[in-house]
């Protein structure tokens, strides 16, 4: 079984400091080649991969915009530093809270608590939702339902504090994979994502500080009025509890592997790949994918990939004999 684990799943920050190419040399990222597409939010170029996007050639004034997508961050860990208090204690050392003398600024920090034991339980949170049993400094809350399954959300997407508890299973299409995938996101922006890289703490304090000053579910059973003085109900407390101090970052680097392949190429490409079979034939379908990736380099994913067959060779064919294929 999985273990539990909190990750960083969003970073943004901007620097004046720092060429396009200064910021991948930060990030230690020199050795990796990156796409060049267009830019946005007012810069002209960008410099793209894997979910990690340097805006750049702006106005004078705008320096250059780092983003980090969870694949960015993923990415990071596999190829560069990964030295997420490297990089805050960076970005800290050249803040001010005067504008004009500002040279580098943290605006979004996603932390995400990925749940693979069971400890969230959805449903009775949707149902404790609903009946109102919490207490949070939000407005904001809703409960929907969809084909991704369903979700807990506290807050306004456009406030600096914006919390989401969902099915990540469903919504990354692993349900053949994963029993129990439940992630509780906090995404933080602006001035609280600053407030939350100068805390002096483990990814571990600092999460649950957030997340417990923002919401905290109670028992419902005590005699009052008053849903402060309520103690907060077990079920919220053992998820509170559920991760020790020494193991929770996590650092998933590339959790790419053969059964989200296998996964991608039956579910979503079955269907071309037996039309491609039935009009042209198995060998010319084979010559036909050979001859396409003459001279064009296979994504890092599919070379660690092949790598870890080379490796672990036996573990993916009985993962393939298990399903019935030989």
């Amino acid at each position: 079984m999985l273990q539990n684990y909190i990750i960083y799943d969003w970073i943004s920050f901007t620097s004046k400091i720092h060429s396009h190419t200064g910021i991948i040399d930060l990030l230690g990222l020199s050795d990796l080649k990156f796409e060049s597409l267009k830019g946005f939010y007012g810069y002209r170029d960008r410099l793209y991969y894997d979910g990690i996007s340097i805006h750049y050639n702006g106005r004078d004034d705008m320096g250059v915009c780092v983003e980090m997508s969870g694949h960015g961050c993923r990415a990071w860990e596999k190829y560069g530093t990964a030295d997420y208090d490297g990089l805050f204690a960076e970005i800290l050392d050249n803040y001010s809270d005067d504008s004009n003398k500002r040279q580098m600024n943290i605006t979004r920090v996603d932390v995400a608590y990925d749940d693979f034991t069971g400890v969230l339980d959805l449903d009775l949170l949707c149902r404790e939702t609903l009946s109102h049993n919490f207490v949070s400094r939000f407005k904001d809350w809703e409960v929907i339902s969809g084909n991704k399954g369903i979700a807990v959300n506290h807050g306004s997407k456009k406030s600096n504090v914006y919390i989401r508890i969902y099915d990540k299973r469903l919504e990354q299409k692993v349900e053949d994979i994963l029993d129990h995938w439940i992630r509780c996101e906090l995404q933080i922006r602006k001035e609280c994502a600053l407030g939350f890289i100068m805390l002096n703490d483990t990814i571990q304090h600092k999460y649950y500080s957030v997340l417990n000053n923002y919401l905290r579910y109670v028992d419902p059973s005590e005699n009052t009025s008053n849903m402060s003085m309520l103690h907060t109900a077990q079920y919220w407390l053992d998820f509170i509890e559920s991760v020790e101090p020494s193991s929770i970052f996590h650092k998933p680097a590339d959790n790419y592997d053969f059964t989200k392949l296998y996964s991608f190429v039956n579910n979503q490409l079955s269907g071309a790949i037996s039309t491609y079979i039935d009009i042209v034939g198995v060998p010319q379908f084979l010559t036909d994918i050979n001859n396409s990736r003459k001279g064009r380099k296979l994504n890092q994913k599919y070379v660690s990939l092949k790598n870890e067959y080379d490796a672990h060779g036996n573990n993916i064919l009985d993962f393939l004999k298990e399903r019935g294929v030989s």
